[in-house]
């Protein structure tokens, strides 16, 4: 099949406009408030819109972290798919990941801090509605990561999909929130509608292929983060596995 037999279109969700926000923070708690009056959040998620995703399988190379804020990067997987599941050979797997970004990046130094392995439920979204779940599911709201491939391949099965920095508009778009869990206080990016946005995904993507996103910079003029979301693709082949996949963040520091 050729590149524009692969795309497809795809409703998306996002963050609601709240005239609230004017004088109050987005908010969501990760803890229990019962007994009290207070909202466990102030954000509501049910803004959607439709939108073409384009695959870029054939062109990666047109697109890097500088102009579009991601990039597809080969990487040697020399781990299977269990080893995934061992945290010794996991923390080899980090070591590789940070020195491939260093050499990307020309950095000094880079850490990873956080990762998360996800693994989509085969009832899932159809029959998932606050069920315990061992793994993260994907997530169908636009949010922003940075570092990212699946644990089996070629992946078809709710594909991640990304957009273009480049069709962002930081002041209109985007929306700091707090994130409050029980140790800590997050910030997290709400993303608003915007029909200037022009999404991506990568067909048949291997274990050998990994997306890597810019999430943040102290640079004040630098590109605002790649929101991404998971969606269902209508071309996947039948009989694929649900999608299985490791997500790892990294700090990234530079003279």
């Amino acid at each position: 099949m050729t590149q524009s037999q692969l795309d497809f279109d795809a409703r998306l969700s996002f963050t609601k406009y709240n005239e609230r926000f004017k004088v109050e923070k987005p908010y969501a708690f990760k803890i229990p408030l019962e007994g009290t009056d207070i909202p466990s959040s102030n954000i509501d998620h049910s803004g959607t819109g439709i939108f073409h995703v384009t695959d870029i399988r054939g062109i990666e190379s047109s697109f890097s972290l500088a102009k579009n804020g991601f990039a597809i990067l080969p990487f040697r997987d020399d781990l299977s798919y269990e080893d995934y599941h061992d945290e010794t050979k996991v923390q080899k797997y980090f070591r590789e990941v940070e020195e491939l970004l260093k050499e990307h990046l020309e950095a000094k130094e880079v850490k990873v801090f956080r990762h998360a392995i996800r693994k989509r439920d085969a009832a899932w979204p159809e029959r998932y509605a606050g069920e315990v779940y061992k793994f993260d599911q994907p997530t169908t709201v636009a949010h922003i990561g940075n570092f990212w491939k699946p644990l089996r391949g070629p992946l078809n099965d709710w594909p991640l999909i990304y957009y273009d920095s480049s069709t962002v508009n930081r002041d209109r778009d985007l929306e700091p929130a707090d994130l409050i869990y029980p140790d800590r206080v997050a910030e997290n990016t709400c993303i608003y509608h915007s029909p200037d946005y022009k999404w991506y995904f990568l067909s048949s993507q291997k274990t050998s292929e990994i997306i890597v996103f810019m999430q943040g910079d102290t640079l004040v003029n630098a590109p605002p983060g790649v929101p991404h979301c998971s969606v269902p693709n209508p071309h996947t082949p039948v009989g694929e596995p649900p999608r299985q996949s490791i997500e790892v963040r990294c700090l990234v520091f530079y003279d």
